[in-house]
C-alpha cells in the first residue's frame, strides 16, 4: 500500500448516539464524508458503539474506511477513544481506562479546554499519560480561541494535536478534519496520529457564526439536561 495524505475525521456523532439529540444518521454522514472525499471517519457516539458489517461496508463502497469509536464519560468528563471496543464502554474511572487501554486504541483528550462540564480541564494534565493525542477543536473565532491552551498543553506533553468536526450538525461536518500520512488502513493510520504525521485543516469561524454555534450548543446542553431529568437521571 502507497503512504499519501489521507483526509480523516475521528470525532463524530449520528442519530445512533443514545444520548444526544442527533438528526441524520449513519449512513447519512458517511454519504457526505464521501462526497466531501474523506478517508476515513470515526463515528464516535457517547457511551455507545455504531460499528457494524453493515455500516463498515457501506462506508467501504464509498472508498472509506470505517474506524469504530465511542466518546465515554468519565466523571462526566468526555474522553474519545478510537478503534474502540465494547470493553471500553465499562470504564467508569481513569484508572479504568489505564487497565483496559492496549496498543490499537487511541485515546484523544476532546476539547480539552472548551468552557463546559463535559470538558477535561486540569483532568487532562492530571491524566496525560493515558491520552495520544489532544483535540483541536472546530469551534474558535480569531479573538476566542480555546484551542491556544490545547496547543501549549500539546507542546509541553509532547502530544500530537488532530482535528475534528465533533459533528451533531450535519452541515458542520467538513469544518474542521485532518490530513495524516499513512497507508489507507485503519492500525497504520492511528499510529500515524500517534507519531505526528498529522496536520490540522480549520479555519476560524465568523463571530455571528461563533456565537450561533454557541447559542445552538447551550440549546443542545439544555435540551440534553431536560431528557435526563425526564427518564429520572439527572
Amino acid at each position: 500500500m502507497s503512504i499519501k495524505l489521507l483526509k480523516i475525521d475521528l470525532h463524530t456523532h449520528t442519530s445512533d448516539d443514545p444520548e444526544e439529540p442527533v438528526r441524520y444518521s449513519s449512513c447519512q454522514l458517511i454519504d457526505k464524508a464521501h462526497r466531501l472525499g474523506y478517508d476515513a471517519i470515526s463515528i464516535t457516539n457517547h457511551n455507545g458503539i455504531a460499528f457494524n458489517e453493515y455500516l463498515f461496508a457501506y462506508a467501504r463502497e464509498r472508498g472509506i474506511i470505517l474506524i469504530p469509536g465511542t466518546e465515554i464519560n468519565i466523571f462526566k468528563k468526555h474522553v474519545l477513544v478510537v478503534n474502540a471496543n465494547n470493553e471500553i464502554l465499562s470504564a467508569r474511572t481513569f484508572d479504568d481506562i489505564r487497565r483496559l487501554k492496549n496498543p490499537s486504541l487511541l485515546v484523544v483528550a476532546p476539547h480539552p479546554f472548551f468552557p463546559g462540564t463535559s470538558s477535561l480541564l486540569g483532568q487532562v494534565r492530571k491524566h496525560i499519560d493515558i491520552f495520544d493525542a489532544i483535540e483541536y477543536s472546530w469551534f474558535y473565532h480569531n479573538r476566542i480561541n480555546f484551542n491556544r491552551f490545547a496547543i501549549r498543553l500539546a507542546e509541553n506533553y509532547n502530544k500530537p494535536l488532530i482535528g475534528t468536526s465533533d459533528c451533531h450538525h450535519l452541515e458542520k461536518f467538513g469544518c474542521a478534519y485532518s490530513l495524516v500520512e499513512s497507508e489507507k488502513d485503519p492500525e497504520a493510520i492511528l499510529d500515524a496520529v500517534k507519531k505526528g504525521r498529522i496536520r490540522i485543516s480549520a479555519a476560524p469561524l465568523e463571530m455571528v457564526e461563533f456565537a450561533r454555534h454557541g447559542a445552538e450548543h447551550i440549546v443542545d446542553v439544555t435540551f440534553k439536561r431536560l431528557l435526563r431529568m425526564w427518564n429520572g437521571k439527572a
